[in-house]
């Protein structure tokens, strides 16, 4: 069960191993690249189908009617949960789950009161962990701290590691295995953090800088004795360099075993010299509200996934256009040749309200299956490629045959990208595409008058009160804002009102 602070029962909603070939976004071609696989959540406001809550997203509802979800990342791990409610909360789980308002901390905090351990160094934090009880804080002051190996330090409720106030700290990167229960605030790591086997780790206005090497900023590992890693969350930092910069890697199994219920929620992401996520085994994934800023590679891939919600993010790509914002694929032995790729599979993907540009694709599908795509706003670039490509697994049984069941509507997309053998959207409705490649019921064929530097719509704007309400469809928007009865195509919600305070 997760304990990050203002869950409520109603409530949210590394180093690679070894090296494969993953495709590039673009033209589906096949480049290097790492275990591919991943996993996240449902829809907002859903249960999850292993029994996770769903999450993170927004406002997305069940696809299967009920009340959406309001902002919120994913839910802790637990039993069936019911279906979101309509205040500012996604869904929840048995456990207990979820916190509030995207726009808002979910960090826990420490009690009035709390023990003080200072540390100076050349002292550890591992010496300080030692000796630290539930609820203690502990106050790092200025200076460098070496990079530092933790294991099997498990508390009932969060340690919290800190720096002094006004004092720069920095770590040399930092490895915990079977620990649970820390959070962190405030502190730069130049070199990989990663969590292997734990779980209740939350971080909250840290950076994470992987530099210039191969390796993660941030690796949650779940391939090793340990198991999986879960229910950690990356608040209001900024993460960046590296590989993979955000590397999730599980084992190539069924999804109950990937590492669950992470969230990254307003996080500043700069993508390293691979991409900004890989997700290769994990599930119950929200990453909601954030900067995604490309440099030459993709953004957000997931390799193999189920559940997993990308929401509200301001997807800025460079000159040049890096190849894709969001890459939705299953490898199979074509890409990843090991034992249980079948398993692998990309599935239960919502991407909604994110604002994209300076990319060569927003989304590129490679073999996904069950992929909500709605009120995106896309201004240049191709809007949504379909590659068709035909996975197998290690015996040559095929794992799919291209994409299916793909709904893409209320979205502002330049063009639709169908490659041959690939069949239609399943749902296509209610979207602006002015360069080609639509043909859904409703759409718009008019380009889009954008007005300010985040391309919101014009009050003349094609799009404008034209979009379609369903089970589906979130009812707020980019800004977490509420949307009207008649709401608008694409990110955002023209006039729409500001969203509540935080508690």
């Amino acid at each position: 069960m997760s304990d990050f602070k203002r869950m409520t029962p109603k409530g949210v909603a590394a180093l690679a191993l070894t090296l494969v070939a993953v495709a590039a976004c673009g033209g589906g071609s096949v480049g290097g690249g790492a275990h591919a696989g991943a996993g996240g959540q449902t829809a907002a406001g859903a249960a999850g189908a292993s029994g996770a809550a769903g999450a993170g997203m927004a406002g997305a509802p069940a696809r299967d009617g009920g009340a959406p979800g309001g902002a919120g990342p994913a839910g802790s791990s637990g039993g069936g949960g019911a279906t979101g409610t309509t205040d500012a909360s996604a869904g929840t789980d048995a456990s207990g789950s979820v916190p509030v308002l995207g726009g808002c901390s979910q960090a826990p905090t420490p009690a009035a009161g709390a023990t003080v351990i200072d540390v100076r160094a050349p002292a550890t934090l591992a010496s300080a962990i030692a000796t630290a009880n539930a609820g203690d804080r502990i106050v790092l002051h200025a200076g460098t701290y070496a990079n530092e190996a933790i294991s099997n330090r498990k508390f009932a409720s969060f340690v919290f590691v800190e720096a002094a106030a006004g004092d720069p700290v920095t770590m040399a990167g930092a490895k915990f295995t079977s620990s649970d229960h820390l959070s962190f605030r405030d502190i730069r790591f130049t070199a990989t953090v990663m969590l292997d086997g734990s779980s209740n780790f939350a971080f909250h206005g840290v950076t994470l800088d992987g530099g210039a090497t191969e390796e993660a900023a941030l690796q949650i590992h779940g391939q090793g004795s340990a198991g999986a890693s879960h229910d950690v969350l990356v608040e209001d930092s900024t993460i960046k360099g590296g590989g993979r910069t955000i590397f999730i890697l599980g084992k190539f199994a069924p999804s109950d075993t990937w590492n669950h219920h992470l969230t990254f929620v307003r996080d500043d992401i700069t993508c390293g010299s691979h991409n900004c996520f890989q997700i290769s085994g994990g599930r119950d994934i929200a990453i909601d509200g954030n900067r995604i800023s490309g440099t030459t590679t993709a953004g957000v891939l997931t390799a193999g996934a189920t559940r997993v919600a990308i929401t509200r993010n301001r997807m800025k790509g460079m000159a040049g256009n890096p190849p894709c914002a969001t890459q939705i694929a299953s490898p199979g032995m074509e890409w990843d040749n090991y034992a249980g790729v079948e398993n692998m599979i990309s599935s239960a993907i919502l991407i909604a309200n994110n604002v994209v540009d300076g990319w060569g694709s927003a989304v590129q599908l490679d073999a996904a299956r069950d992929v909500a795509i709605v009120h995106n706003t896309v201004a240049d670039g191709t809007g949504v490629r379909f590659n068709h490509r035909v996975p197998h697994d290690q015996a040559g049984n095929v794992i799919l045959n291209g994409n299916t069941d793909i709904r893409i509507w209320n979205d502002i997309l330049p063009s639709i990208s169908l490659a041959t053998g690939e069949a239609k959207p399943a749902f296509e409705a209610y979207n602006v595409i002015w360069k080609g490649g639509g043909g859904g019921t409703n759409d718009v064929t008019t380009a889009p008058t954008f007005a300010g530097t985040d391309f919101g719509l014009a009050a003349d704007s094609a799009g404008i009160d034209a979009a379609l309400m369903n089970a589906e469809t979130p009812l707020v928007d980019f800004e977490n804002r509420l949307r009207g009865p008649k709401p608008d195509i694409g990110a955002h919600e023209l006039g729409a009102p500001a969203p509540a305070a935080c508690p």
